[in-house]
């Protein structure tokens, strides 16, 4: 049988944990808010804010899904991509198009081509902080100021520039709010472990110190 405290150590730790959980659940839910964008244009540069994350949407031209209709392209291919930061630093990246083939069931006239990956070549970290498990381009801005996103020309298998380039600002409602239900649902749970098992090893020793003293009374008696 467990103890009114070892009880009260259970009780703590599984609302701890459901604390956790619902943080980390409701910190992943996000919004997205469009903070600029500019239709066919090789360059956009927006004012961004310090401390928060943003995301770029860069939409591909109807030519640029061409090639992989027509099956001369049949693997993702990489548009060279810069983002210069407020004090200067550039920072190069590679994002991958793939668009569906003509014999694809998906294929549709006219349909442009996708981001598919990035990959981060050299990070200005003064400037910004990149988010390397994100498919799209995803980071959070070191700075207050101007972030200039251009799409490189030179070498791109399309003479039309982009559809237009996006920046989004990505929200975290009441997040504030979450990340302390989370943190505290860590304290908490902690607290009650730490209860439960304490609990647990007095029962224990007091189980074996009675157990101890009937094995002698029985033997005094004997």
């Amino acid at each position: 049988m467990l103890g009114k405290l070892s009880y009260f150590g259970l009780i703590l730790l599984l609302v701890g944990v459901v604390c956790i959980a619902v943080g980390e659940a409701s910190l992943r839910n996000v919004n997205t808010v469009v903070v600029g964008q500019e239709d066919t244009v090789w360059s956009y540069a927006v004012n961004l804010t310090r401390g928060s994350k943003y995301g770029v949407d860069i939409s591909s031209s109807d030519d640029w899904g061409k090639p992989f209709g027509s099956s001369d392209f049949t693997e993702p291919m990489p548009v060279n991509v810069t983002i210069t930061s407020p004090l200067g630093g550039i920072t190069s990246l590679k994002v991958f198009y793939y668009g569906e083939p003509s014999t694809s069931p998906y294929y549709k006239v006219g349909s442009p081509a996708s981001i598919v990956a990035v990959a981060y070549q050299n990070v200005d970290s003064v400037g910004l902080a990149v988010d390397d498990f994100a498919y799209l381009i995803r980071f959070t801005a070191k700075d207050n100021g101007p972030y200039n996103v251009t799409v490189l020309s030179e070498g791109h298998w399309s003479k039309e520039p982009p559809d237009y380039i996006l920046f989004f600002e990505i929200v975290t409602p009441n997040k504030e709010v979450y990340t302390l239900l989370a943190t505290g649902g860590g304290v908490i749970s902690t607290v009650g472990g730490v209860t439960f098992v304490t609990s647990l090893l007095k029962n224990r020793s007091k189980k074996r110190r009675r157990s101890r003293t009937q094995a002698q009374h029985n033997s005094s008696r004997a």
